[in-house]
């Protein structure tokens, strides 16, 4: 006997689909899905095309439409995966007999290319970060109060280093509480991530210094609040509160603009440089340090170039042992 498959609308499924992201994933995913998501939702309802007749035409002819919108080729592909994930989901919890695009084939996105910050670049940036708070190098922040400048430079340095050092998301390294930050072993701990997995990332010297300077800022800032009003985020906003991530950003921007860098730098571009360095050397330890699950996610921040590949190539020395073990043999031959 065939299992009965009640008929489900798009706002049906749609609502449900959301909600379970919300309750198992990051909220920037369900947030992510959403988004795409109700284009999908406008698009079949325009159409008058049921959930369940949804096929790899109705899916073709909405891309199309996408296109003719001037959406990139990344978003396309976006638009096709999310509808790939909701439909083959819908089969999965009995909102569709079967996921109508099992077979569809999601054309590949074209790579962008991404900016790929230097060493000097890391450097500007950083000096920046304390240049920009000093009133005889900005005018801008002369009106400012020094305990306002002491503030939000030993903070923000603190910041930066600790995101290069550690390649975390800037959302993690919000994210932190003062017990996250382990003074002893030398290390932070990420409860939150995007995937999901707590892991355990060692903070070198340099970075724990500009971390110990920061929390005696903090320390006394926050002597006369009560305990219980202190919500323990080791870096804190001005008002005591946790930082708000776009915020932040903003303030990178205006150290990106001061140091006059490109302006393709963001903070997604240190997280890029930091995992670069690392997976050269190592890739699975960047891979465990990224949290990433499958190291070919890791390699897409790597940027191999012609000089590490030369400097690679002289340290193995491929050619140089043959020649010594050849010269060895000589020896013997002579003697």
């Amino acid at each position: 006997m065939d299992r009965a498959f009640p008929t489900a609308t798009w706002n049906e499924a749609y609502g449900s689909f959301i909600l379970h992201l919300k309750a198992v994933r990051a909220a920037k995913t369900a947030y992510f899905y959403n988004v795409q998501l109700r284009m999908l939702l406008r698009f079949a309802e325009a159409g008058s095309i049921p959930l369940e007749k949804f096929g790899k035409r109705h899916l073709d002819a909405y891309l199309v439409s996408r296109a003719e919108d001037g959406k990139s080729q990344s978003t396309l592909h976006h638009d096709a995966l999310c509808a790939k994930v909701f439909l083959k989901w819908c089969a999965r919890n009995d909102f569709t007999e079967r996921s109508l695009l099992a077979d569809y084939e999601v054309r590949t996105a074209p790579k962008t290319h991404k900016y790929m910050p230097t060493e000097e670049d890391m450097q500007a940036l950083l000096a920046a970060v304390h240049s920009f708070w000093n009133p005889e190098l900005n005018p801008e922040v002369r009106f400012v109060k020094a305990s306002r400048r002491v503030f939000n430079r030993d903070r923000n340095y603190a910041i930066v280093l600790t995101l290069l050092d550690s390649a975390a998301r800037i959302g993690e390294i919000l994210s932190l509480k003062i017990e996250d930050y382990q003074v002893n072993q030398k290390q932070i701990a990420i409860r939150e991530s995007k995937g999901r997995e707590p892991r355990a990332i060692p903070v070198s010297s340099g970075c724990a210094e500009a971390v110990a300077v920061w929390r005696k800022v903090r320390d006394r800032v926050m002597k006369d609040v009560p305990k219980e009003e202190d919500e323990g985020y080791l870096f804190l906003s001005e008002a005591g509160t946790k930082i708000d991530e776009g915020r932040f950003l903003k303030t990178l921007k205006k150290y990106v603009v001061f140091a006059k860098l490109s302006g393709k730098i963001s903070l997604h571009s240190l997280r890029r440089y930091s995992l670069n360095k690392l997976a050269k050397h190592n890739l699975l330890m960047a891979q465990t340090i990224a949290g990433h699950k499958d190291p070919r996610t890791t390699l897409i921040y790597t940027k191999i170039d012609s000089d590490f590949v030369r400097d690679m190539h002289e340290q193995v020395g491929v050619v140089r042992g043959i020649l010594k073990s050849k010269r060895a043999t000589v020896r013997k031959r002579l003697v």
